[in-house]
């Protein structure tokens, strides 16, 4: 889902957004390029690749297999199995690629709401990265890719797999 994120984009900013560094990530930056030569808008892309991440093969999993070259490619074309962190980073340089800023956002996405004194309690299980593009009619708009994946391809459950001191760290 897309959603307007507060906040402008400067020239120097949006710039920067589209940096990706020179000689990495050779597949996708094809892949993303390619997109933008057939013409396809902003949003058009932006749908493209949330459509790849959810009718290909890609599985959301807390223990991926190693990725010991070029992390992104690897990912992307080989090993199609990650955690929020590879989506956020593959996600973005596509969007870089196809010639749209993109920026990779981290934080925590959940937590419960103490029933004693109404705080909330937010742990290491919350923790999150997504992605903001900038789109022209909008600026910047979240855009989660992890949520593309198909809930069919949702290998394990966290609490099921960090050690039990570790899943429960506010």
């Amino acid at each position: 889902k897309r959603q307007p994120v507060p906040g402008g984009g400067s020239a120097a900013a949006l710039t920067a957004a589209r940096q990706l560094p020179a000689g990495y990530h050779g597949r996708a930056v094809a892949l993303g390029q390619s997109w933008r030569e057939q013409g396809m808008s902003a949003r058009q892309i932006v749908d493209v690749a949330l459509r790849l991440f959810n009718e290909q093969e890609f599985y959301y999993t807390t223990t991926p297999p190693p990725l010991l070259q070029d992390t992104v490619d690897q990912f992307l074309f080989e090993t199609r199995r990650g955690f929020c962190e590879h989506y956020a980073v593959a996600f973005t340089v596509l969007m870089r690629a196809a010639g749209i800023p993109a920026r990779i956002i981290t934080g925590y996405q959940g937590g419960a709401v103490n029933p004693f004194d109404g705080y909330l309690v937010v742990r290491q299980r919350d923790a999150h990265a997504w992605t903001e593009v900038w789109l022209q009619d909008s600026g910047w708009t979240r855009v989660d890719p992890t949520a593309a994946v198909a809930p069919a391809r949702i290998l394990g459950v966290m609490e099921n797999e960090l050690p039990e001191g570790l899943i429960d760290i506010p």
